[in-house]
Formats: structure tokens, sequence, C-alpha cells
């Protein structure tokens, strides 16, 4: 009996108490509120710390890009510095004017062997504009002639107005590689009488400048010609290669470029800063990608993870807190429910509590279109057994037969309630004529089995519609009931 009382208890909570008992109302709308302001600070703070790494990223990648590309433009400036000091000595321009003489040639050739060892590569190289004679640290390699293509960059010198040249060229003479050859002009009286060059081996060069392995250095054909790990450079991979389509997406950017300067964008969760030199065509590209991963390292993550669960602990406490604030009017609530909405005999809900749950029930059944079944029932000649055997033994078989609906009624949706005396009523909702008749029964044998008395019952079962009368409903239910009493007694009726 006690399940079945608690049964309806926690129903009547429900109702009374938006669909939970106060408690438990506080405690969920306490962790609601407690997720939705973890949820949402969470989702806050990663997008603004995402906003500020990513930029962070962005100038980071920049400083490194920058700081290899002032590696690079400091050994130009230098190799530049040298070139332009040697091309104003008038023993070289003696020899350019006179490559004939002999003296002249012998001074110029001293000049170049004292300086070779200050470049780079500690080679030194020139093309005299009168006998186009090459020389690579003194030594005749061969005449440039304007017909052969490996010479146009000398010609091209020869007619250039702004000083140096910067280009990457394949040695085909001496050490068949990539070097970076920087070009200066030997001017007489405003004329170019000749190309002083000097040479970076340009792998070595990058090599040397350690590269991270976020950062990449190709060239204006998108190949790989510096990084990290050498077997790329040395594979010559592209960028496709490497990325795929956003290595396509990244060499289009390039190509897009001016000289000496840089971009920042995104593609998917990577960030990349792709950096075009000053004077060559090569681009250095970084990249790095901003995760939950990265995020969660930050110091400042860890200082939020902290005070979310410093949040928690307030939560937990406060929810401890009001709950034992909470007991002594759960328990009011309880006592009130019991005194106000129970029958104090049977511990069935009284007919006032009837009365608000067959309204609910008749309204349920008219919006989910189903069937609802009341049952009337009364026990046989209870007033002679009253006199009898007394008003105690009577309350003792009114709390049997209460015992007993819980036995028979085992669906939370059910209904029994005490209707006045020795009448009571049971709700069934969602339930078939052939189905309450076998409940009906049921309860009738069972109270018939006590060897005390016997009851009667009056059966009603319809789909109720909106224009339908409830009280006609109940009627009906009533009728039977006495239709089973007239009849009788100890049946169902329906």
């Amino acid at each position: 009996m006690s399940s079945y009382v608690d049964n309806v208890i926690d129903a009547l909570d429900r109702q009374i108490l938006f669909n939970m008992p106060l408690r438990k109302a506080l405690i969920l709308f306490s962790t609601l509120l407690f997720a939705i302001i973890a949820v949402s600070s969470s989702f806050a703070y990663y997008f603004s710390m995402k906003k500020i790494l990513t930029e962070s990223l962005e100038r980071e990648l920049k400083q490194t890009l920058d700081m290899r590309q002032s590696l690079l433009r400091a050994e130009l400036t230098r190799e530049i510095q040298l070139l332009k000091i040697i091309s104003e000595y008038p023993d070289i321009k003696d020899y350019f004017l006179n490559p004939d003489d002999e003296k002249a040639k012998k001074d110029a050739f001293a000049v170049f062997e004292q300086y070779k060892g200050y470049f780079h590569s500690q080679m030194t190289s020139w093309v005299n504009a009168k006998d186009s004679c090459y020389y690579v640290n003194g030594q005749f390699m061969e005449k440039y002639s304007p017909s052969d293509t490996n010479h146009a960059w000398f010609f091209k010198a020869l007619g250039g107005k702004k000083p140096p040249t910067i280009e990457v060229n394949f040695d085909y003479l001496n050490r068949h590689t990539y070097d970076l050859y920087i070009d200066y002009p030997v001017y007489s009286e405003g004329k170019i009488i000749g190309v002083l060059s000097s040479r970076i081996a340009l792998f070595e060069f990058i090599n040397n400048l350690r590269l991270p392995k976020n950062i990449l250095i190709f060239g204006k054909d998108g190949i790989v010609i510096g990084a990290a790990d050498h077997k790329i450079a040395k594979e010559k991979k592209t960028l496709e290669e490497l990325f795929g389509k956003r290595g396509k997406d990244i060499y289009k950017k390039a190509l897009g470029m001016s000289k000496n300067s840089s971009e920042a964008f995104s593609i998917g969760k990577t960030q990349y800063v792709l950096n075009s030199m000053e004077h060559l065509d090569l681009f250095l590209i970084a990249k790095d990608k901003i995760d939950v991963s990265k995020i969660i390292e930050e110091r400042a993550s860890k200082v939020f993870i902290a005070l979310l669960l410093l949040m928690l602990v307030v939560f937990i406490i406060f929810n401890k807190l009001i709950s034992h604030m909470l007991t002594p009017i759960n328990k009011n609530m309880m006592a009130y429910i019991k005194e106000s909405l129970l029958d104090d005999l049977t511990k069935l809900p009284n007919r006032r509590f009837f009365n608000m749950r067959i309204e609910d029930e008749w309204n349920r059944a008219i919006r989910g279109k189903y069937s609802l079944c009341f049952l009337m029932l009364d026990l046989d000649k209870f007033k002679n057994y009253n006199d009898k055997y007394g008003h105690l033994e009577g309350d003792m078989l009114l709390r049997d037969v209460a015992r007993i609906f819980s036995y028979c009624i085992n669906r939370t949706s059910d209904f029994a309630a005490r209707f006045g005396g020795e009448e009571f009523c049971i709700i069934l909702p969602n339930t078939k004529l052939e189905g309450a008749k076998k409940i009906a029964e049921n309860i009738r044998m069972s109270v018939e089995r006590t060897g005390q008395t016997t009851i009667s019952i009056g059966l009603v079962c319809e789909n109720p519609i909106l224009e339908d009368d409830m009280q006609e409903f109940m009627d009906s239910a009533d009728r039977k009931l006495y239709e089973a009493k007239n009849t009788g007694r100890n049946k169902v009726c329906w």
C-alpha cells in the first residue's frame, strides 16, 4: 500500500511544484544554471583565446620569418658592399678599360685575390665588357656571346639601371648546383664597362639558417629549396606535393605578392604567414595550428579551469545548504499533502484530490484521443457490517479494501481514491474496455476472498471528445454501480 501512496504523493508533488519537488527543482535549476554558465563561458573563452592566440601566432610567425629574412638580407648586403668597394678600385677600372694591358690585369687580379676570402663562398667572378671574357677566381672559363642563353644575365646587367642584380642561377661550369648570384656593375664615366659577381651557396646558406619545422623557403616555380628536413629540398618537393590543394593556393598567393611584402591568412584551422624577399624570387612560408590542446596549455586556461572548479564547489555547497534548509519545508509540504489531499483512514487520495485528477485525465484523453475507463465501487451491506462488528472493525475493513486496490492496480498512471463512506472510484487512463473489465473483476474476486464483505462495481469506458460532458461520464458509472446493486450485488456492470 505504501508504494501506491508514495506514487500518488509524487504525482501530486509534480502537479503542485512545477513538475518536481521543491528541493529537486532548486538542485536541477542550480545545476542547469552552472551548466549554462560553464558552457557559455567556455565557448566565449575558447573563441576569445583562439582569436588572441591566432593574432599572437601571426606576430610570432612574422618575427620568425623576419629574423630568417634579416639574416639573408645581411649576408646579401655584406656581399653587395664588398662588390661596390672592389668596383671603385682604380686598378679594377683600368683593367676593365684595358683588358690587354698585362700590368693592369696583374694589379686587378691581385685586388680580386685580396678580397676573395671575405666573400661567403670565397669566390669572385667577372666579365669585361670589352673582351667578354668570363673569369672565376682569376681563371678564364669561357667567352660570352649574346646568342648563348646561359650568358643572357651579363648582357642584361650591362643595360641595368638599378644595381645590384640578384638572381638564382645554375652553375653549369664548376659546381653544378644552384647558387645565389649578386651582380654589380663597374662604371667609368657613367658607362658600364664590366660586371663583378659573388655567389652564395644557396642550399648551404639556407641550411645554416636552421629553419624550424614549420618554415619552408620556395622559389617562383613552387619548388622547396629550404626546409628543416633537408630531404625535402634535395628531392625538390613542390608545395602541392607537401600540402595538396592548400599548397596550390599558397603558391598562387605567392605569385601575386609584391617584393618585400607579407601576408597572413588562414586555411581551415591552420594559420599561415607568407613573406616575399626584397630582391629575390624567393618566398618564406610559416604555418602553425591553433587547437584545443594548445589553448589548454596556456596559463590563462589553467586559471579559467580553476575558476570553473571553484564555481562548481560553490554550487555544490550552495545545493547542500539549500537542501538542508528545504528539508523542513518539504516535510511540512508532505504533511499538508497527507492531511488535505489524502484520506486519513485508508491513505488513499480523497474526494478533493479525485476531483483534481479526473479533470486532468479527461482533458489528457481528449488531447491524446485515447480511451478513458472509470470505475465506481461500493462495499455491499457495509452499514450492516458496521452495526454487527463495530466501527473499528469497519475502519479496518475499509483499509483492507484500499490495500487490495494497490495489488490490483499496477500502472503509475492508474488512480484510486476514496469517494466517500464505503464508496471508492478508480481512473484507468488509456485502457480498453476489456482490460478495465479484467481489473474490475480481479478487484471483485479479491474482496470476496476476504470473506468479510463483497463489492459492486459500475464501469464505463469512453473515447472522449471536446463536446462530451465529463459529469455525464461519471454519472454513467454511478448508474452502472446501482445497476449492479439492484441486480444482486457482488458483480461488475458495464
